[in-house]
């Protein structure tokens, strides 16, 4: 499986800075026609992305996906790029932003150890860390991985959102466990596994697919409930922001296999939220092992 730390955005700074002035200075309706022309050239020019959107959306239907099904999918990503531009600058009155099951998250929180967030690359990731603007000053830290090539986030102004925790320092997971002590919440990506780090195998529309297990090993070595949260585009200007309750953590020694139910749990919640938001998915790179690929 090709590495996804391989893919970088795709595009020449100057092109994406154009972008970026163009979504403050024009409108977000001229804007979002000039994306049919940007993502006809994507679709055009990055088989990568176009293979892995089709792959995806085969597994999702039955059947293959035909060339506007494509188009469609990677246009809602191009979508959601320019509506960060707007909710960096904190204009979330250009949108209907509905949030679902933050009582919930709440009465997780009142515990007192925290609470545990785990996204995926099923929406926007960025929309969750944008929108701790609009929950009240709720406590939040993300942990991410900081990826240098990641123009579009900086220009539009999207780290400036809520404490970030680089993955991959000495001190990240002693930062997290800190976050969790302070009764935070902490947000973290459970799709992707990063180089060479633990994963288990799990499935995913039936196919195999590797998991990082590390997220899990921190839940459950804080002893924090576990939540997972989704950011979705649901057309036009509409958004839904969605805290699903997931259950118990590992027991606090777990390791290794003994994740494998909350690996399995995880997939199966996403693959549920995929199914009824497939042009959500904004993993455009093969996701599947290579077993799974021959399932």
């Amino acid at each position: 499986m090709s590495a996804w730390t391989a893919k970088a955005e795709r595009g020449s700074p100057w092109l994406i800075a154009l972008i970026v002035w163009l979504a403050r200075t024009c409108g977000r309706t001229v804007c979002r026609g000039l994306l049919f022309p940007i993502t006809l050239y994507f679709v055009l020019t990055d088989g990568v992305a176009r293979r892995a959107s089709a792959d995806f959306l085969q597994a999702v239907h039955g059947r293959p996906a035909r060339w506007p099904q494509v188009f469609r999918h990677i246009y809602t990503f191009a979508t959601t790029l320019l509506d960060r531009v707007y909710m960096a600058a904190g204009d979330f009155h250009r949108f209907e932003v509905e949030i679902v099951g933050l009582p919930m998250v709440d009465r997780l929180l009142a515990q007192g150890k925290g609470c545990v967030l785990l996204g995926s690359h099923l929406g926007s990731f960025d929309l969750m860390m944008l929108a701790h603007r609009s929950m009240d000053g709720r406590p939040i830290s993300i942990m991410m991985r900081q990826d240098p090539r990641a123009r579009l986030r900086r220009l539009a102004g999207i780290a400036e959102g809520p404490s970030l925790i680089e993955i991959g320092r000495p001190d990240s997971y002693l930062k997290a466990h800190a976050a969790l002590e302070r009764g935070e919440i902490l947000g973290l990506l459970a799709d992707r596994v990063d180089g060479k780090a633990a994963s288990l195998t799990t499935h995913f529309f039936g196919r195999l697919v590797g998991l990082p297990v590390a997220p899990h090993v921190l839940a459950a070595r804080s002893a924090a409930p576990v939540v997972m949260c989704f950011g979705l585009h649901e057309g036009r200007n509409r958004y839904r922001i969605e805290f699903v309750e997931f259950g118990a953590a590992a027991a606090r020694d777990s390791r290794g296999t003994a994740l494998q139910p909350m690996i399995d749990r995880y997939a199966g919640l996403l693959e549920t939220f995929a199914r009824r938001y497939p042009l959500n998915w904004f993993n455009f790179y093969p996701f599947w092992t290579e077993q799974g690929m021959r399932a």
